[in-house]
């Protein structure tokens, strides 16, 4: 075949398979073919071979695997029923320089084009180490297939990798170069090469133990050719059990010559740790007497005197500080009731609106017929709810949705109403605390894991609606981050970030941040801030945001501009001759079943210009799972290693792990080929994320914790 043919010929496969990916959800009629069995690779697969499986909808997969001296770790999450991708970290002893470990990073994808019916299999597509250094660079079409319930069969057709022994067929030409520094997608090579065949079986012996066979197409021909494996045959085995939903062991043997373990855990957002949690049950909703039974109970008296209405007030205020929930404002008359309110317990604003709800419709005179909550963050408000008491009594009991269509959201009000108090303690008010922080540096090029543990201790006052002044100040016990190896820089771009382990040499105690802000609300669907002062560990200035989100919206648009100083490295006052002007344009949309996108174009702390993709998914109780990517005019190589910034990061809310409410989470981001190209300032506070939470759409998503 000519070389223009099969280079042709390869291209159509993945054109094909592509198309048809994408046309797999509208033609499924049966649910993804599932599995929670990962190979040696993080992924659902038999020993070191993938499958066509999928993993359940949301799980997310840690694997630890040990084989011949090589370590991977992957990280999997499955991202939609059908799409999930792989973090892959290796590390490979005397790969490059004896006695030197090399470090290899890398991103998977996979999609199942075609779910399993009665006579036609699961088949599924997958892209391996897409944007690495191409060590373990493969393409693959698999298909797997049920047979009596405990017997899953396997066959597939690989590229690259995969298509490195016994190959049936080629189509066109493949560079098999393992690049010195990974980042850039080779996609002239996606399905081009020598092709091979490869299978398996599994069978799940019983509820925990499951034994696999495969034939592989891997012939390891880098490591053989290094003297680092001695391959002796294609055929491989494991056993794996798993110990409870979430925790498994396996044991390979693997191209007849050495052995390999994993450990592998699962976990699911949608299944709380503790089940459905212990925390406090509502308050009942108690409905009025009848006019004719208690007419006193109706009387509009209390509306002209001053105790009454200050014993109302003092009662509900109490009643929702016992929920977490502080009252900030309210307005009274005979028909009507509104509150400002804000949430410090509940992580769903839903959850505390219910709340409220319940505290009101029993707090109020039964002369009150409208209810209107109006969610507040730091005084600031984004939209009002409004009910009808008579329908929080009637419909306590029923689904949540029932309450929620017949609630009634507005524009919150830029300014106070007229005759809305504040309450006697509202403002100014302060917080402190006093905790621990563990500082997180995962998979740079020379060591899996980075940390910094100690002691950290801050505080905010709210002098007035939108009014804050916070800090804190981290004191260092233990950690490694100043052993970290610089990262190399060219002389073309300012270094921004690179220098970040001069930072944890420097000193021990440092402040962290202290800022003094303004958050507003200058005209209908506009939120506002400013924010001036020590912004991060390593920038100082002034930053300033505006933000058009309309209360019912799923799109909002924002800009931000940035005037900042780097910091000196002692983590004092000081700073450095480095400064920059930065700034962003924003898009956010929110599309259904929690899926986010957002994308940013402008000015990077380098003065470098460009724009930023951030693709993520969102569940009602906190979790979040998320990946960027973030090209600018910084050339490949003077970026260095991983060619532009990319990374995955995750959110883990505290009540899931506890099953006690909180709004706490903690946040983990994987960013292992951080540069100084295409870096931000860091803000706390910024505007999308706390107006996004107490809007219509949110609140209407996490709608089923209305009544918890």
């Amino acid at each position: 075949m000519p070389e223009q043919k099969r280079k042709a010929a390869g291209r159509t496969v993945a054109a094909a398979v592509i198309v048809y990916g994408a046309a797999g959800p509208l033609g499924g009629v049966a649910e993804p073919l599932v599995s929670s069995s990962y190979n040696l690779y993080g992924v659902p697969g038999l020993v070191e071979m993938p499958t066509a499986e999928m993993a359940p909808d949301a799980e997310f997969s840690g694997s630890f695997s040990q084989s011949d001296e090589q370590l991977r770790v992957g990280l999997t999450f499955q991202f939609a029923p059908r799409l999930s991708g792989t973090f892959r970290y290796t590390k490979i002893p005397d790969f490059g320089d004896p006695g030197e470990n090399y470090y290899d990073r890398n991103f998977d994808l996979r999609f199942q084009i075609l779910e399993e019916s009665q006579y036609i299999p699961a088949v599924a597509v997958g892209f391996q180490d897409i944007v690495g250094t191409s060590l373990f660079s493969a393409e693959y079409l698999v298909a797997t297939k049920t047979f009596f319930d405990d017997v899953r069969v396997t066959a597939g057709l690989g590229w690259g990798r995969l298509g490195s022994r016994n190959p049936v067929a080629e189509f066109g030409s493949r560079d098999f170069v393992v690049r010195e520094e990974g980042g850039e997608f080779n996609a002239s090579n996606w399905f081009q090469g020598p092709m091979a065949i490869f299978g398996g079986v599994s069978w799940r012996a019983t509820d925990k133990l499951t034994l696999k066979a495969e034939y592989s197409s891997d012939a390891y021909e880098e490591e053989t050719r290094r003297g680092l494996v001695d391959y002796q045959s294609p055929w491989n085995l494991a056993a794996e059990y798993r110990f409870n939903d979430g925790v498994s062991l396996s044991a390979a043997s693997l191209y007849g010559e050495a052995f390999g373990a994993q450990l592998n855990f699962t976990l699911n957002p949608k299944r709380p740790l503790l089940g459905p949690g212990n925390e406090p049950g509502p308050l009942p909703i108690i409905p009025r007497p009848s006019r004719s039974a208690e007419p006193l109970e109706w009387s509009t008296d209390w509306v002209t005197s001053t105790s009454e209405r200050a014993s109302v007030e003092s009662s509900i205020s109490k009643a929702l500080a016992d929920e977490g929930i502080r009252l900030e404002a309210i307005q009274m008359d005979a028909n009507r009731a509104e509150v400002r309110v804000q949430n410090n317990r509940y992580y769903s604003e839903a959850q505390a609106i219910g709340r409220t709800a319940r505290v009101l419709a029993l707090g109020l005179p039964a002369t009150v017929e409208s209810v209107t909550i109006t969610p507040v963050t730091d005084g600031v408000p984004a939209n009002r709810v409004t009910f009808r008491r008579t329908d929080l009594e009637r419909l306590e009991n029923s689904a949540s949705k029932e309450i929620l269509s017949r609630a009634v959201f507005t524009e919150g009000q830029t300014r106070r109403p007229q005759g809305m108090e504040f309450v006697d303690d509202a403002y100014p008010r302060a917080n402190w605390f006093l905790g621990t922080y563990l500082g997180f540096g995962l998979f740079d090029p020379d060591e899996p894991v980075r940390a910094d543990f100690g002691l950290r201790l801050g505080g905010s006052l709210t002098l007035a609606p939108g009014f804050v002044a916070s800090g804190s100040i981290k004191h260092r016990l233990l950690g490694n981050t100043e052993e970290a190896t610089a990262k190399e820089r060219s002389d073309k771009v300012p270094v921004v970030r690179t220098d970040f382990r001069e930072y944890s040499r420097a000193t021990d105690t440092f402040i962290d941040t202290m800022t003094l802000a303004h958050f507003g609300r200058p005209a209908p669907e506009l939120h506002s801030r400013l924010t001036a002062g020590i912004l991060e560990r390593m920038y100082s200035g002034v930053s300033g945001e505006l933000l058009w989100k309309p209360f019912d919206s799923n799109l909002a648009i924002g800009g931000e501009v940035n005037y900042v100083y780097k910091r000196a490295y002692d983590g004092g006052f000081g700073l450095q001759d480095y400064n920059v002007l930065t700034g962003h344009g924003t898009v956010y949309y929110e599309m259904p079943k929690g899926y986010n996108v957002q994308v940013d174009g402008g000015r990077y702390l380098a003065g470098d210009y460009g724009g930023t993709l951030r693709l993520e998914r969102r569940f009602d109780n906190g979790w979040k799972f998320g990946a960027y990517a973030t090209m600018t005019d910084v050339a490949a190589e003077d970026f260095g290693d991983g060619s532009f910034d990319k990374g995955i990061y995750m959110q883990l809310p505290l009540r899931w792990a506890t099953g006690q409410p909180s709004k706490s989470v903690h946040r983990m981001s994987i960013s292992p080929f951080t540069s100084d190209g295409g870096q931000k300032v860091r803000v706390d506070d910024r505007l999308y994320e706390r107006i996004r939470r107490i809007q219509q759409p949110d609140i209407e998503g996490s709608g089923g914790r209305f009544w918890r």
